[in-house]
């Protein structure tokens, strides 16, 4: 592009690291992020979280921190995504302790979690076994005014069957019904 006198904006930056992130060359994915602000391209909050969440997909918990950090020192406040993403980060790390830290901070800095935010959060604790955590999580959502969709309930499900609590995940899936939500084959499997 610049071989022919196009100048990248932001979007078109936050559109490369994003294409890297989704190809797990995170390392590509910061070369851009770094070649954006040597061209004097300030990066955006969609430019943050979507670095943000290549080191999540690619279970790179700390990095992905450095550049949530990096962030906020350079005067861009995280909207839901980019706290949604270190979310993630931490969740898919097998970190749900420090995935729940950054949950509670976006909560009081006025920023309210939304589906996704809540479903990572479950499928953190789910992946460590950990149900009555996710349940936990699962019971503020609703508290919040956060309607759990079939992920919701797919991730709860799951996460009491493999703890061996065949009569908690009945309770879910009973649950799931009476809300109108239907069971797909990800909830059967």
């Amino acid at each position: 592009m610049q071989q022919q006198g196009i100048r990248p904006d932001s979007l078109g930056y936050s559109s490369l690291i994003k294409a890297f992130g989704r190809a797990k060359q995170t390392d590509k994915a910061m070369e851009v992020f770094q070649l954006m602000q040597q061209q004097g391209i300030r990066p955006s909050e969609v430019t943050f979280a979507t670095l943000i969440n290549a080191f999540a997909e690619t279970n790179q918990p700390d990095k992905a921190d450095e550049v949530f950090q990096r962030m906020q020192q350079q005067g861009i406040r995280p909207d839901d995504v980019a706290y949604t993403s270190l979310i993630k980060a931490f969740a898919h790390a097998g970190q749900p302790d420090k995935a729940t830290q950054v949950f509670q901070q976006m909560q009081q800095q006025g920023i309210r979690p939304n589906e996704v935010t809540y479903n990572t959060l479950i499928e953190g604790f789910a992946r460590m076994n950990q149900p009555d955590k996710a349940n936990e999580v699962f019971q503020l959502m609703q508290q919040q005014g956060i309607r759990p969709n079939e992920m919701t309930y797919n991730m709860l499900i799951n996460a009491f069957v493999q703890a061996k609590q065949p009569d908690k995940a009945t309770e879910v899936f009973e649950l799931m019904q009476q809300q109108g939500l239907r069971p797909d084959e990800v909830t059967h499997t």
